[in-house]
């Protein structure tokens, strides 16, 4: 009995030590890409605003059409399906466009892009940035130190995949 009871208050005690430990991460994970565009911001804008051009430069969403979930694929509240996430355009600004991503097991992420044009409008930036909101479970918040790792090279490489179809669209010369 008197082990029983150690082993309990050892788990205990162990359980409250990583909970304190997670609690020293942050609740919010940022991760963000950038990349610089040769095109116009409104072409670049039509591609990002729209669901039906996604498959196209979204990273593994090639093999995973998207079902459209609203009649409209593009403009606020616009939702589409793809794989197991279910996204939905939340604000649709100009230089802005916010997004939110649902996925199979109910967790949330903010999914912003920034669409900003230079000062002659010849060249395009996208700031692509996900944003995920962490509850106080010790789990996740150690889990999240991987989202850079995981995410990142998703971003970068559909941001690259962006320009290239961005650029095509715009000198169709070289293809």
């Amino acid at each position: 009995m008197r082990l029983l009871k150690l082993g309990l208050a050892s788990i205990l005690i162990l359980f409250l030590l990583v909970t304190a430990m997670g609690l020293l991460f942050p609740s919010e994970v940022r991760v963000s890409r950038a990349i610089d565009i040769n095109a116009p911001v409104d072409s670049v804008y039509k591609l990002i605003s729209d669901f039906t051009y996604w498959t196209q430069w979204v990273d593994g969403l090639k093999d995973q059409p998207g079902e459209f979930i609203t009649a409209n694929t593009s403009g606020k509240n616009a939702k589409a399906l793809f794989g197991t996430n279910e996204i939905v355009f939340t604000t649709m600004d100009t230089g802005l466009i916010a997004t939110t991503w649902r996925g199979s097991n109910g967790n949330e992420q903010e999914g912003d892009f920034r669409v900003i044009a230079n000062k002659d409008q010849s060249i395009t930036t996208v700031n692509w940035f996900f944003l995920e909101h962490l509850r106080w479970y010790p789990w996740e918040r150690f889990a999240s130190m991987m989202n850079d790792n995981i995410l990142g090279p998703t971003m970068e490489k559909s941001l690259e995949n962006l320009k290239q179809l961005a650029e095509k669209r715009i000198n169709p010369i070289d293809q």
